[in-house]
């Protein structure tokens, strides 16, 4: 027994999302004028003339999450979080999206010229306080797939590996926000920081995605 094509598919959406979500972020702040990326966040590539493409790899990254989300629920039919998954998956994805339909404010020096944004847009006020269910539900999906992982044959290294994402994620996100300070808008390291978090958190979705490419389908829903 195999899984579908769409099925396979819709699991390399996982990985795809791993390589291209962080990938454009380093390509785009290494050759953006101006930008400087150990030192400013991901988020700011969406403004000026070149806005346009982090603003897509947020929607086409969100994009690519939820289709994850449709294959996890595809090949967990049974088990523990069969359905939590999944959801927790497209709530992370819709996330994706909405940092990019939500653009962040202008900050000192970003884009060059800026000053900086004295009153918070609305556009800013959502993407700001975007973090807050994006991470919850990457975490709580660690979790999860760390009890799936935990109950299945062999499933051991996996489990610890969800265990250890799900300590480095909050650790490496509080890291990056520990080094800006949102008064001055202002920061060092903070980008650096932020890229090695979200190395670690995407680069999740790829691992899990190759797990379940990789292993031999008991019970999978027809595509």
């Amino acid at each position: 027994m195999s899984y579908t094509r769409s099925t396979r598919l819709l699991l390399c959406c996982g990985l795809i999302v791993s390589v291209l979500f962080p990938g454009v972020i380093l390509v785009e702040g290494a050759l953006r004028p101006g930008y400087e990326p150990l030192h400013r966040f991901g988020s700011e590539l969406s403004l000026g003339e070149r806005g346009w493409v982090q603003i897509a790899n947020f929607i086409v990254g969100g994009l690519l999450v939820l289709g994850f989300a449709f294959g996890l629920r595809r090949v967990m039919r049974h088990g523990s979080g069969s359905v939590a998954a999944s959801l927790l998956a497209a709530v992370f994805g819709a996330c994706l999206i909405v940092g990019g339909v939500f653009v962040t404010d202008p900050k000192p020096g970003y884009p060059v010229g800026s000053t900086g944004t004295a009153e918070p847009t609305v556009h800013g006020l959502i993407h700001d306080g975007n973090p807050v269910p994006f991470y919850l539900s990457l975490i709580a999906l660690m979790g999860v797939m760390a009890r799936y992982f935990a109950a299945e044959p062999g499933g051991r290294p996996w489990m610890w590996f969800c265990v250890a994402t799900v300590l480095a994620v909050p650790v490496t996100f509080a890291i990056a926000a520990g080094s800006y300070d949102a008064e001055s808008q202002t920061g060092m390291y903070h980008g650096l920081w932020q890229r090695i978090n979200l190395a670690v958190s995407l680069g999740w979705f790829g691992v899990v995605a190759t797990w379940f490419l990789r292993r031999r389908p008991r019970d999978v829903q027809d595509a």
